[in-house]
C-alpha cells in the first residue's frame, strides 16, 4: 500500500523504467569513480612529466643548435632546425606515450 505522494506510474513489462536506469548509472559511475580514486596524484605526475618530455628534446636542440651555430657562424638556422626538430621529438614521445596509457587503461577496466 503506497501513501499519497509516493505512487508511481506503473510501467508496462517492457518499457523501461528511469529510475531504474539511473541507479544502474549511479551505480556504473561509482565503481568508476573508486576505480580511478588513486589516479589524480598519478595523472598529475604524468603531466608534469609528459611536459618535460617535450621541452626537454626541444631545449637541447636549442642549446646545440645555438653552440654550432656559433662554432661555424650561420646565423640562426641550426638553432631553429634543431630546435624544431627536438620540439617534434618530443611531441611524438609524448604521443606515444599518452597513447600506450590509453590502450593500459582500456585493458585494465574493460
Amino acid at each position: 500500500m503506497t501513501s499519497p505522494g509516493n505512487e508511481r506510474p506503473a510501467h508496462a513489462p517492457g518499457e523501461r523504467d528511469p529510475l531504474h536506469e539511473g541507479v544502474v548509472r549511479f551505480g556504473e559511475r561509482r565503481r568508476r569513480w573508486r576505480w580511478e580514486q588513486g589516479r589524480p596524484l598519478g595523472l598529475a605526475l604524468s603531466v608534469i612529466g609528459l611536459g618535460w618530455v617535450v621541452v626537454l628534446p626541444a631545449l637541447l636542440g636549442l642549446f646545440v643548435g645555438s653552440w654550432l651555430d656559433a662554432r661555424l657562424r650561420t646565423g640562426l638556422v641550426l638553432r631553429a632546425g634543431l630546435g624544431l626538430l627536438g620540439l617534434s621529438l618530443g611531441c611524438a614521445s609524448a604521443w606515444r606515450y599518452v597513447a600506450r596509457q590509453l590502450r593500459r587503461d582500456d585493458r585494465g577496466h574493460g
